[in-house]
């Protein structure tokens, strides 16, 4: 059985991988799409009395636009102090 053919009442087993420090399971394509789950959705996870988890799955946030996330970025690097160029330092430094 794959996880196309998954009901509410059928179970599968996910292996557990490293992700750097962390460890993390992954879900199969087909069932992340029947649950409504993209990159960005929040997952709630909550322990139960027997150590059972309990997962839900918040609504995928909503991909920002090219405009909204151009304005996004011009406010953060207005936060930012100017400094001197990098690659002008890195030239005038260099050894030739």
């Amino acid at each position: 059985m794959g996880a196309r053919d998954l009901t509410p009442a059928d179970a599968i087993d996910l292996n557990v991988g490293r992700w750097g420090n962390s460890l993390a399971v992954r879900l199969p394509a087909d069932l992340a799409r029947q649950l409504g789950i993209a990159e960005g959705s929040t997952l709630h996870v909550q322990r139960q009395n027997d150590n059972s988890l309990r997962l839900s799955a918040g609504p995928a946030k909503k991909p920002l636009s090219q405009a909204e996330w151009l304005a996004r970025a011009r406010k953060h690097l207005a936060t930012m102090p100017r400094t001197e160029s990098v690659v002008r330092e890195m030239r005038d430094g260099a050894r030739f």
